[in-house]
């Protein structure tokens, strides 16, 4: 039986699953902090000021999330 160590040089599953569940969940991570702020922006008449910050929040956090994964994966340290 193979573990995750025993893959020669390939790409484990647990790292498999790991990028594709961070693959999907950047629209997420981008896109729910820009919408609350477009939302924020229709209720106070402040176009496009909370939507930018809110992207921009969303932008960033998933810069992090990105730059944890690869370092947990030993490509950044």
């Amino acid at each position: 039986m193979a573990t995750d160590d025993d893959n020669k040089g390939g790409v484990s599953w647990r790292q498999a699953m790991t990028t594709v569940g961070m693959a999907l969940s950047i629209p997420w991570i981008i896109g729910a902090p820009a919408i609350l702020g477009w939302y924020i922006d229709k209720w106070a008449g402040t176009w496009p000021l909370w939507f930018l910050i809110g992207l921009s929040l969303g932008l960033i956090s998933t810069g992090f999330s990105i730059y944890k994964l690869l370092k947990k994966f030993g490509q950044i340290k």
